[in-house]
This record gives C-alpha cells, sequence and structure tokens, in this order.
C-alpha cells in the first residue's frame, strides 16, 4: 500500500471513531448504549429493531447498527476484530437499508459518519477500476449509489462505462443511454450537481472509456464519450487534449 493511501485509511478510521450518536435520533436505549461503548450490545439490539415488523419500519436502528459494526470492525481487541472484519461492508449494508427508509430528516443530520463510508466505497471503486477489474467496479458504483438519496447521472455514466468495460454492454449501455438523456437538459441549463467524493472517478472514468474506444478503432465512438466529458468538466486538462486530438481542435 503507498503511504499516501495507508495515511487516508488511518485518517478515515479515526474520523469514524470520533463519530458520535446518531443525529436527530429519538431512540434514547441505543443511543446510552451506543455512548457507553456498548457496540455489540448495541448493534443486538439495533438488530432486533430491525427486524421487528413494528419498529423495522423506523430508519434510526439500520444507523446504529451501521455505526456500532464500524466500531466493532476497528476495534482494540483483535478478538473483536476478528469477529467482524467484514463489518465495514455489513456497516454499508445496514446503512442502504438507512437511506431507503429515513424521510431524509435524520439522513440529513448524519452526512459526516454516511460521507466517510462512501469514501471507503469511493476508495474500493478506484482500487478495482486502476486494477482493471471493471465488473467489480460496477458493482461497487452501484453500492456506492445506494448510500445516497438522489441519483447523480454523472456516476451512472460511469456505472455504464464500468459495465462496457468489463463486456456487460447490454447493462452499460442502459445505464449510459438513461445518464445521458437525464444530463441532457442538465447540462444545457448549467444544472449539474457532482457529488465531490466520486467526481474525480468520473472524469477518469471518462477519460480511460474515450482511449480504449479509439485504441479499438471505434473512433466515432470515443468522440462521443469524450465530447460528454468535454460538456461535463470544460477544465480538466486531461479531457481537453483527449478531445482536441480526437476531434482535432487545436
Amino acid at each position: 500500500m503507498k503511504l499516501s493511501s495507508f495515511l487516508a485509511s488511518i485518517m478515515l478510521m479515526a474520523t469514524l471513531s470520533a463519530s458520535a450518536q446518531v443525529k436527530g435520533g429519538h431512540n434514547a436505549k441505543l443511543a446510552k448504549m451506543y455512548n457507553s461503548g456498548k457496540y455489540e450490545l448495541c448493534l443486538f439490539k439495533a438488530d432486533d429493531l430491525c427486524n421487528d415488523p413494528a419498529a423495522g419500519r423506523e430508519s434510526e436502528p439500520y444507523l446504529y447498527a451501521a455505526m456500532c459494526m464500524v466500531k466493532l470492525y476497528e476495534s482494540d481487541d483483535p478478538d473483536v476484530r476478528a469477529d467482524y472484519k467484514d463489518g465495514m461492508r455489513q456497516a454499508v449494508k445496514y446503512a442502504q437499508k438507512f437511506v431507503r427508509k429515513d424521510d431524509g430528516e435524520i439522513y440529513a443530520q448524519n452526512q459526516d459518519f454516511l460521507d466517510m463510508l462512501r469514501k471507503s466505497k469511493r476508495d474500493e471503486i478506484k482500487k478495482y477500476f486502476d486494477n482493471k477489474q471493471y465488473s467489480k467496479a460496477a458493482s461497487e458504483a452501484k453500492n456506492y449509489a445506494k448510500l445516497c438519496r438522489n441519483t447523480d447521472y454523472s456516476f451512472l455514466y460511469f456505472t455504464g462505462i464500468c459495465h462496457n468495460l468489463s463486456n456487460n454492454s447490454v447493462q452499460g449501455e442502459h445505464d449510459m443511454d438513461e445518464a445521458r438523456e437525464n444530463l441532457k437538459d442538465q447540462i444545457v441549463n448549467n444544472t449539474v450537481k457532482f457529488d465531490p467524493i466520486v467526481k474525480n472517478l468520473i472524469s477518469n472514468g471518462i477519460f480511460t472509456y474515450s482511449q480504449t474506444l479509439n485504441g479499438e478503432g471505434k473512433k466515432k465512438d470515443a468522440i462521443d464519450v469524450i465530447t460528454l466529458g468535454k460538456k461535463l468538466f470544460p477544465n480538466d486538462g486531461y479531457i481537453t487534449v483527449q478531445y482536441n486530438m480526437l476531434t482535432g481542435n487545436k
């Protein structure tokens, strides 16, 4: 692991460690257990509530379960860490259910914690994409999207690129077509809003895919991709150079 990646991981864990109880929550029992450091007990209770037909409609227990999973994953006790070695992945699953169930009030107040999970997932996507494991990158991109309430169509376009690069062209073209259709008016009206956490992934994905298409002799397709990239990222140096090279602009 590069030193920068190692330091980023340490900083991520430190930030997660500093996470307090659920902000804007109403479950005093879960808050008390969490604040007392009884993370496993809090997890069990939260999970019971998640599976209760009546209480399962509430979003708060899912967020507590996610937060407890992270705490147990990063425990100082090696035995606990061993028991919860898949804790981050499980935390994401709980958080995804929280995002789906919450009406937006608690969601809005707990963006710090959710952003930490998103950044962790982003790093996985980047690792797979850089290693040309595009199917895994697409899968984790879909997981990332489930941590967000609103659809980022530029990121959906990136997800489609990952599918296409993994030879899943049916899903890839579906995602890219949907993204293009929704981005069209946003570009015209200058209302495109990027998720800052994955913005660099998107621009790099567009650049890489255009290069790949051109290398395969599909210059027209490469131009179509980089043209959209130029509209989305007019000041990106790599995209501008690629756009000028393919279109003959100087």
